[in-house]
């Protein structure tokens, strides 16, 4: 009996800790216009109101759904395994077409990443996302500007679902070049560089 009794409480502890490993991330519920859900606070309401205009208007159009999710931190799930869960949860895009997009910025981490649906797996492909976080995201994240970088990336976005549906160039929006990382290194000038190679010979020479 005692034998059994330790061997309930052993597999009891061990079914515990695999539901605490394996436990989903925290999602929050949706608030709101579906295409805004800036928990961490990153857009003003001018920015929302921008992005909720475009994303209604895309919606009515093709229902495909373009969503902007920013938390706070992805606690301990991965990037890809937290939108993942997020884009179930929110249920983007017609139900049928699966044409909806997630873009996800966790602030602590600086992490960003789309999700795509089924239905939109052509005209945003993995290559193409990349393309997009690499111009426009990661550039403006890393100079500190995480509401130029989820607005630029939801243009980026936006413009690939208008293109997919033959939208026409009316719909599409004008995405701004991302400044390059700003580089707080010390640099020279040519001559300067020449005056410090003088100074370094002489000093070898003396």
């Amino acid at each position: 009996m005692k034998f059994l009794a330790s061997f309930a409480l052993l597999l009891s502890l061990l079914c515990n800790t695999v539901s605490v490993a394996f436990a989903a991330p925290d999602i929050p519920n949706p608030v709101g216009d579906i295409y805004v859900q800036d928990f961490a606070h990153l857009l003003n309401d001018q920015e929302k109101a921008e992005i909720n205009q475009m994303g209604r208007k895309l919606d009515d159009e093709t229902k495909a759904q373009v969503a902007i999710l920013t938390v706070d931190s992805l606690g301990d799930a991965d990037v890809e395994e937290y939108a993942n869960e997020a884009f179930r949860k929110y249920k983007l895009g017609d139900k049928k077409l699966n044409n909806g997009v997630l873009i996800l910025l966790a602030k602590k981490e600086r992490k960003i990443r789309i999700e795509v649906g089924y239905g939109l797996e052509g005209a945003i492909t993995d290559i193409k996302s990349g393309e997009i976080l690499d111009s426009y995201a990661i550039p403006n994240l890393k100079n500190g500007k995480y509401d130029t970088a989820l607005e630029s990336t939801y243009k980026a976005v936006y413009n690939q679902v208008v293109k997919e549906y033959d939208l026409g160039t009316d719909f599409e929006q004008k995405v701004p070049k991302a400044s390059p990382p700003s580089d707080s290194g010390v640099h020279f000038t040519t001559l300067q560089t020449l005056l410090i190679a003088a100074v370094i010979v002489g000093l070898l020479i003396l």
